[in-house]
């Protein structure tokens, strides 16, 4: 018998911090329908709107002066827009949400290159054998706490993506690769939770090709390695 997989609501609030906050500070307007793709698939149809209220009361609580969050999912000015895409929203993140900065798992900053290719990756689904009745997403959360650089999720399989840049060591990509061996697990456990049977594939994207070791680790652990 299924047993559907619980999501509390502080994780739900913290996928949908992350996701405003981000596109607040790439100056972006936020979009209700990526948002909720980016919380959860296990969550079912979740009430983004109830979501954001709990979000901004804690948020309240803690920094009365900070600007309302919810307007980046409709309705905000152009002066409450600017307040949003100037605040300091790390800061918040942190104490607010138990949140760490923005982080690469190498534990540096994200860099530029890691992020235009993990935004190229979940744009370019096709040439990357993703499911045709997906689309893809960057930084979809998953119940062990971990987010995927690019996830696509069809009715049934699921493709989820690491990115490593140029320039990348190999001890970056085989923790890439053991990340993406993680994550393969924990959605093949998501879906089983859920009652559902779906394939689960997990590729690397990489921008100039590895050595024989990255390769043969990768063949042996069963993840694709795709060079753009």
């Amino acid at each position: 018998m299924a047993m559907p997989l619980e999501v509390s609501d502080i994780d739900l609030q913290r996928t949908l911090f992350r996701f405003l906050t981000k596109s607040a500070r790439k100056g972006e307007l936020a979009d209700a329908n990526a948002a909720l793709q980016r919380l959860p698939a296990a969550a079912g149809n979740v009430d983004l709107t109830t979501i954001a209220d709990h979000m901004q009361t804690r948020l309240s609580a803690m920094y009365p002066d900070a600007p309302d969050l919810r307007g980046l999912l409709g309705g905000a000015s152009a002066d409450e827009l600017l307040a949003i895409q100037t605040f300091d929203w790390v800061t918040v993140g942190v104490y607010a949400f138990g949140l760490p900065p923005t982080k690469t798992r190498s534990g540096s900053a994200e860099s530029s290159a890691h992020r235009a290719l993990k935004e190229w990756a979940a744009a370019n689904g096709e040439a990357l054998g993703a499911p045709a009745d997906a689309v893809g997403v960057t930084e979809r959360w998953f119940p062990s706490g971990d987010e995927a650089d690019a996830v696509f999720i069809g009715e049934s399989e699921t493709l989820i993506v690491e990115v490593r840049p140029s320039g990348a060591e190999a001890h970056e990509l085989r923790q890439g690769l053991f990340a993406l061996v993680k994550l393969r697990a924990v959605r093949d456990a998501e879906l089983s939770l859920d009652g559902q049977r779906a394939d689960v594939r997990v590729t690397l994207v990489l921008e100039e090709e590895p050595d024989s070791a990255v390769r043969d680790l990768a063949a042996a652990i069963a993840v694709d390695l795709f060079i753009k």
